[in-house]
Parts: structure tokens; sequence; C-alpha cells
């Protein structure tokens, strides 16, 4: 019975080993990514005139590495946003939480300003939980409209440093 008892041990052992090799080989300490995230906007449009409106709220989605593994892949994303749009042009900013399959996070900061439907601009990670705690780095992104549908989709490139 000890001997069977030693040997599930033995087995479990062994296959959180080369789980944890196989996630190394996709994330490392530091290094650069470039990813993708789908998302729907959720809040409120105020109209101020014919030829401005200001958006508030959240845009929910899922980040995809565009190396279909590694840093945030499948990662569910959520920003806060507010956007004033004056004669076409957007200046947004917002924050967002990025939260992995382990439940582990990634804090945002951005601003983007541009003329509709895009809006490129720049994000930084200013902090993280679990295996993301202390991340920082430099991003560029491209926000970019769905029409008038309120779903659309970001573009992210950039850095990450882990201490």
């Amino acid at each position: 019975m000890k001997r069977d008892t030693s040997g599930v041990y033995a087995l479990a052992v062994a296959a959180g080993c080369l789980c944890l090799s196989a996630f190394a080989a996709d994330f490392s300490k530091s290094g650069k990514y470039s990813g993708h995230y789908g998302w729907t906007f959720t809040g409120q449009v105020q109209k101020l005139g014919q030829d401005r409106a200001v958006y508030v709220g959240m845009l929910p989605g899922v980040m995809f590495n565009n190396e279909g593994k590694g840093f945030m892949h499948k990662a569910r994303v959520d920003c806060t946003l507010f956007n004033d749009v004056n004669k076409g042009r957007a200046n947004a900013n917002g924050t967002c939480v990025v939260t992995d399959a382990d439940g582990d996070k990634v804090f945002v900061e951005w601003r983007c300003a541009g003329v509709m439907p895009a809006c490129p601009g720049t994000e930084r990670f200013v902090g993280g939980t679990g295996k993301y705690t202390g991340i920082s780095g430099d991003q560029k992104f491209q926000g970019n409209f769905i029409g008038d549908t309120g779903g659309g989709w970001s573009d992210w490139s950039g850095e990450y440093k882990l201490p």
C-alpha cells in the first residue's frame, strides 16, 4: 500500500514540475509582446451639442497574445473609459485590469488621441498581483471602434519587466 501511495506522489510531483517548466518556457521575467483584444462598450454617452459626445464606461474583453501563447494570452481585460469626442477627434484615457487564467492580475494606465474611429496611444503597467507583482513596462496601442456599434478592438505591443 505504501508503494502505491509513493508512486502516486512521485507522479504528482513530476506532473507539477512539467507544468512549471511549460509555464516558464512560455513566460519569462522580461520581454516583448504584442497582442490584441476585442471589446464591447458598456456605459453612458452624454451628447454635448451636435459635434461633441462624452463616453464613460467599461470595455470588457479578452486578450490574445499574437504568438498564441505566453504573456497575457487568453486573459480577461476590463478597461475603464473616459472619451471626449469633439468634432470627430477622440481624447480618451482610463485604466485596465488584465486577469489571467490563474486569477493573477496586471494593472494598466492608458491614454490615446486621434481621429475616430482610431485612437492611437500609450499605456504602462503600474503593478499587479501574484506572478505579476511589481510588473512595469511601457506599450503602444491603438483602439479601433467599429462605427457606432459599441464594439471594437485594441492592438497592444510593448515590453514588460518583473522584479
